[in-house]
């Protein structure tokens, strides 16, 4: 008899198990899957042979036991926050880690990579999980879920959960403005095209995969993160306002793209997430937000210092709060809250 149990009683069930009294309502969505870089990145980049790694302190310090778990932050990240906002677990567990077994399964996984790009050139170099990797990863996790709950409760939970694409930055700030022969091969307004191109396929397949609602984040003003400073403004310490004129126009073609998608794929739910204009207002009025520091990180300098080279040895700052950056490269948990309640906001406008 378990095999026909109704779909929406067995993941009840489930959450029940996982959560105990705290559930008190209906999810909106069934399960949460995330693509991308380290934004997203849950801890998937701790079983890589990659310098791309989180899981030693002092990340994670303001985590839920202070564990580093792999995320690029003091704490949780926009999609852990997202997934909770949505009536689904606190966390949102990465797909390669061990301990992801059992009804875990039922709620939904982040297949994304720190470091890893749209372009898969981005991610390749380094041993990254590329874009197309990450979607041989879903499809490998659809077989799991299949004989945990059969071929037809697997198929509603898929088809009842919200996708989200989140990457972009890494491919710019990367694989263009460091890597001079890209940017030799390519004009920048090339290089967004091509990013696009990229997309177009991946979408495509994950729609073939039971996707039904689909959100995919811009980029943020990449100009403005301290590594980006540090490396192009050091004396002013203003953002690189060419970097963000770029973001802000891949943004501009990444809307009108998506509306193309939709045209395409008229079954699928699918809108673009604005993250540059939040991000730019704390930057531009952190006083606002309760920031006092927006040019420098909290870790070691506030320059430089992200991934191995923010670690045990480093200084962090007395308090994180204040802070919009961890490292030099990533938002404290604090702003990724701020940011996550406005993407929410945005997709109850779109896809609820």
């Amino acid at each position: 008899m378990g095999r026909f149990i109704k779909i929406e009683n067995f993941v009840l069930l489930g959450l029940l198990f996982c959560w105990g009294a705290k559930v008190e309502s209906k999810p909106l969505v069934q399960a949460f899957y995330v693509f991308g870089d380290s934004t997203i990145d849950s801890g998937n980049n701790n079983q890589l042979a990659t310098v791309f790694k989180s899981n030693f302190p002092p990340y994670g310090m303001d985590f839920p036991g202070g564990i580093p778990t792999g995320r690029f932050s003091d704490g949780r990240l926009v999609t852990d926050m997202l997934s909770s906002l949505m009536g689904l677990p606190d966390e949102l567990p990465a797909y390669l880690d061990p301990n992801f077994t059992g009804e875990q399964l039922l709620t939904g996984a982040s297949f994304g990579s720190a470091g890893a790009g749209i372009d898969d050139t981005t991610s390749l170099p380094m041993g990254l999980i590329t874009l197309s990797k990450q979607l041989d990863n879903f499809k490998s996790y659809k077989e799991k879920l299949a004989a945990m709950v059969g071929d037809n409760n697997a198929t509603e939970i898929i088809s009842g959960a919200l996708f989200a694409l989140s990457m972009g930055t890494k491919d710019f700030v990367v694989n263009y403005y460091m890597n001079p022969i890209t940017r030799e091969k390519y004009t920048i307004d090339q290089f967004q095209d091509l990013l696009l191109h990229d997309l177009q396929p991946f979408i495509q397949k994950i729609y073939n995969e039971g996707a039904t609602k689909f959100v995919i984040f811009g980029v943020p003003p990449f100009g403005c993160l301290p590594l980006t400073i540090t490396l192009n403004n050091p004396i002013s310490g203003t953002c690189v306002d060419d970097y963000n004129n770029v973001a802000t126009s891949y943004n501009n073609k990444l809307a009108p793209f998506i509306d193309s998608m939709k045209a395409s794929l008229p079954a699928l739910q699918i809108a673009y997430i604005d993250i540059y204009n939040k991000f730019f207002n704390i930057i531009q009025d952190p006083t606002q937000y309760g920031f006092e520091e927006v040019r420098k990180s909290c870790c070691g300098t506030g320059k430089l210092e992200a991934g191995p080279l923010c670690n045990t040895f480093s200084k962090v700052c007395d308090d994180v709060s204040k802070h919009l950056f961890w490292d030099s490269i990533h938002p404290t948990s604090r702003a990724y809250n701020i940011i996550a309640n406005d993407v929410f906001k945005q997709i109850q406008g779109v896809i609820f």
